[in-house]
Formats: structure tokens, C-alpha cells, sequence
């Protein structure tokens, strides 16, 4: 009897163990994808979505528009840590991430040069320092997942920090 119990104690122990390496491996699997939604790859352009289910699922469009009102394009700037504002109509930024997606309901992705540098729950945002010389700032007005809408909400000025 004494060596039923510990058998069945041991199973027991064993299968929580695998449970929850299960666990750890599926939040780790998730934070993964979750980071990946919202970098910029190898910098060679706009983020890409995750692949999970929801990225892969068909995206909802949005009735937003977007418009950067600072830095505008062709502008020189004379700030190496430039302000870019944008105008947002047709939608709302939320702050909260989750997987039931509205179409009016997100945040900004702002990438300078092509790299992903502040995911915002703002109008405005102050750009990180940047080397004289032109650059192209993009903002994406993303879902509350943090992957693009279909078609993307998208747009782009190329400014000249001044030297």
C-alpha cells in the first residue's frame, strides 16, 4: 500500500512537472511572437505581423486617417531629438492590448530609418537623437494586437536634421 501511494505521488509530481514546462514553454512562445508583432525586423522596412493565429487570421480594416503634421516632408529640422506629431480622425488610440479588435480602436508604431522606435499611445513623441543628415520617419496606426490592419493604416515624411 505504502508503495501504491508513492507511485501514484510520483506520477502525480511528474505530471504537474510536464504541465508546467508546458506553461512555461507556451508564455514563452507567446512573449516571443508577442515581440515580434512589434519589431522591425532586420530594419529593412516596416514591421511585419506575428505569426499566429490572429496575424494570420484576415485583418479587419480601418476608417482612420493619418497624417504627420511635424516634421513635414522635405522640412529641416534644427533639433537632433526632433517632435513628431501626427493628426488621427476616423479612429482612437486605446492603451490596452487584447485580440478583440476594432477597426477605430488602436496605437502608433513610430520607425525612423526604417527601425521600430516607440510603440505610442499619443498624438506626439519626441524621436530619439539622431545624426545630421536626412532621415524618414513612418507611423502606423496598428491594432490593439499590435499587428497592421488591411489595408495598413500607414504614412511617411523624409526630413533633414540640420548639422
Amino acid at each position: 500500500m505504502v508503495q501504491r501511494r508513492s507511485r501514484t505521488t510520483v506520477a502525480r509530481r511528474q505530471r504537474r512537472r510536464v504541465r508546467a514546462a508546458a506553461l512555461t514553454a507556451a508564455v514563452a512562445l507567446a512573449l516571443a511572437l508577442g515581440l515580434a508583432a512589434c519589431s522591425g525586423g532586420d530594419g529593412g522596412g516596416p514591421a511585419a505581423p506575428a505569426t499566429t493565429a490572429a496575424a494570420t487570421a484576415p485583418r479587419p480594416s480601418s476608417p482612420a486617417k493619418l497624417t504627420i503634421v511635424t516634421p513635414r516632408n522635405g522640412q529641416t529640422v534644427r533639433q537632433d531629438r526632433p517632435e513628431v506629431r501626427v493628426d488621427l480622425t476616423g479612429a482612437k488610440i486605446v492603451n490596452q492590448t487584447t485580440t478583440r479588435i476594432e477597426g477605430d480602436q488602436g496605437h502608433l508604431h513610430l520607425l525612423v530609418d526604417g527601425k521600430l522606435v516607440t510603440m505610442n499611445y499619443g498624438l506626439s513623441q519626441r524621436l530619439p537623437q539622431l545624426p545630421p543628415g536626412q532621415h524618414v520617419v513612418q507611423v502606423e496606426f496598428v491594432a490593439a494586437d499590435h499587428a497592421p490592419f488591411d489595408p495598413r493604416i500607414l504614412t511617411q515624411a523624409a526630413f533633414v536634421v540640420a548639422g
